[in-house]
């Protein structure tokens, strides 16, 4: 029971939902969860909120609040996972630091507690190292996630996770985003695109293998609000709606 998400749905949200890579598209959401590089490249300060039913499931919610300051370059956030008598929660602190105008690295410092009802709770500690390059046209990013390999009070692991990612900008209003994932004998492919059809409105698609998921979605941008909608399909599993929305300064 412990290790079934473990915390596997942890969702960023924001535009990443749709095209599942978090690597590179700088994202307070996912600078926050992912890339902590990435900070010291958003130009804004914001506060966003995630919400969504995991696959459908019935009396299971999870929610994420992350937000950033862009001077200085930190963020935190706050996610949480359950239902009744099972609770997940993973709170987030990252820091961003440039080396130069295309370089920067950033670290993410997680805490993961779990509480079951009658039967007691943990509380353990991750660490992410980012490191990001970014070109006007393009971006890469490698990230090792929990590169402590955190391990639960009952000796379970949470294993090291490589990511490489790039995001690719070959007009303003079209961009490529995809991700590589490494965890232990797990490999994973993950990517989408972007369009922008207004200065206001996006939209989305994304696939991810192992197993084979595909996601649509779209984003709409008033002033300092942004709104960001996904929908995710699972060959197996119910399909998940991911509705996030941000202010911006």
């Amino acid at each position: 029971m412990f290790l079934w998400t473990i915390f596997e749905f942890y969702e960023p949200g924001g535009p990443g939902s749709s095209y599942f890579a978090s690597t590179t598209n700088n994202s307070f959401y996912s600078a926050t969860a992912i890339n902590p590089a990435m900070l010291s490249r958003i130009d804004k300060s914001g506060i966003g909120l995630v919400i969504c039913q995991p696959y459908g499931i019935s009396n299971l919610t999870y929610s994420r609040l992350a937000g950033n300051l862009n001077r200085p370059s930190l963020g935190l956030s706050l996610a949480t996972l359950g239902q009744t008598g099972y609770h997940e929660y993973t709170f987030t602190f990252a820091l961003s630091f440039p080396i130069d105008k295309y370089f920067s690295y950033g670290l993410i410092l997680k805490g993961y507690y779990l509480n079951i009802e009658n039967y007691g709770d943990d509380l353990f500690f991750g660490l992410n190292l980012g490191l990001l390059y970014q070109q006007r046209t393009y971006r890469v990013g490698i990230v090792i996630e929990d590169l402590n390999k955190p391990r639960s009070y009952q000796g379970d692991l949470i294993i090291t996770t490589l990511r490489i990612g790039a995001t690719f900008l070959p007009t303003d209003n079209l961009t490529f985003s995809s991700d590589f994932l490494k965890n232990g004998d797990s490999e994973q492919l993950m990517g989408g695109v972007e369009f922008m059809l207004l200065p206001i409105f996006s939209l989305r698609i994304g696939l991810r293998t192992n197993p084979y998921q595909l996601a649509l979605g779209f984003g709409i941008i008033a002033k300092h609000l942004n709104l960001d909608y996904t929908y995710r399909y699972h060959p197996s599993l119910k399909e998940t709606h991911i509705i996030s929305l941000a202010i911006k300064s």
